[in-house]
């Protein structure tokens, strides 16, 4: 036998071997996973922001529902209103009547009575609508002439008005006696005269700052602490607007000094106006 002859069936069951393991190769090719060049790999999953939802005052437990599109500082292109009017319901609150045993003539110039509820035609002032949006508490601008206070024939002239933490308030004494301006806060002597009093807030977890006069001991007024410059205070006829708001839904609260709080849940879609009506009830 010659020598190719001898070597024929070595080299037979070597080809037979390479095929059975091309064949392996191919079904575990098959079967196994692989990657097209062409395709997509997906986006990674966004995060939430590390900085807590900006909340209503403490109740921390109410966070937005949703997160804006885009990030904080970054205006959207498009924007909703939320917009309404607040009512009350009921027979008003008996008015806390003055009694001014000191400064009579200067005091007794107003009325001799103080209504803390504000309301004409059924319709409430003085209360407070604020939502919850993630992402974008913003920068809440002083108005032009600052936060000011005044007072005048014993009364202070601004019921309410809203500010935010860290904003200077501007207290003016327009009488011709002394007053002593008590905040919780601070407490100081004011005299008559040009020069106000200006002090910072610092919130302390309470909705609003109530500031008073020791020394007549009915001038009362109250200041709410915003932590969203999504606010908004009713008018004399009981409507608020807020403009700017990123579409979403939101939550928050409509909240008044003497009457309580209410819970808030809207809907903001761009471009359109989402009207609310909210009612306080005699307590």
């Amino acid at each position: 036998m010659s020598r190719i002859d001898a070597e024929t069936p070595r080299l037979a069951k070597i080809g037979v071997g390479t095929a059975i393991v091309c064949c392996l190769l191919l079904v575990a090719g098959c079967s196994g996973d692989s990657v097209d060049d062409d395709a997509k790999v997906s986006d990674p999953v966004p995060q939430a922001p590390a900085d807590d939802p900006a909340t209503i005052n403490t109740y921390a437990e109410e966070p937005a529902e949703t997160e804006r599109p885009t990030t904080p500082g970054e205006t959207p292109a498009e924007t909703g209103t939320l917009a309404g009017v607040i009512s009350f319901e009921g027979e008003l609150p008996p008015p806390r009547v003055i009694q001014a045993t000191k400064d009579p003539d200067i005091c007794m110039k107003g009325e001799g009575a103080v209504q803390d509820v504000r309301v004409k035609d059924g319709k409430l002032a003085g209360a407070v609508v604020e939502l919850s949006v993630r992402g974008a508490r913003g920068s809440m601008d002083s108005p032009k002439d600052g936060f000011v206070i005044r007072q005048k024939d014993c009364r202070f002239t601004n019921p309410t008005i809203v500010a935010y933490d860290g904003a200077e308030l501007t207290i003016y004494n327009d009488d011709p006696i002394q007053h002593n301006v008590n905040s919780g806060q601070w407490n100081q002597i004011q005299g008559p005269g040009p020069d106000p009093i200006k002090q910072k807030i610092n919130f302390s977890g309470v909705p609003f700052l109530r500031i008073t006069c020791n020394i007549h001991n009915w001038m009362e007024t109250w200041v709410y602490v915003a932590q969203s410059k999504f606010h908004a205070i009713s008018g004399e006829d009981g409507t608020f607007k807020i403009d700017g708001i990123p579409p979403g839904k939101y939550r928050g609260y409509v909240i008044h000094p003497t009457l309580g709080k209410q819970r808030v849940s809207v809907t903001i879609e761009a471009g359109q106006i989402q009207e609310e009506s909210f009612v306080f009830k005699a307590p």
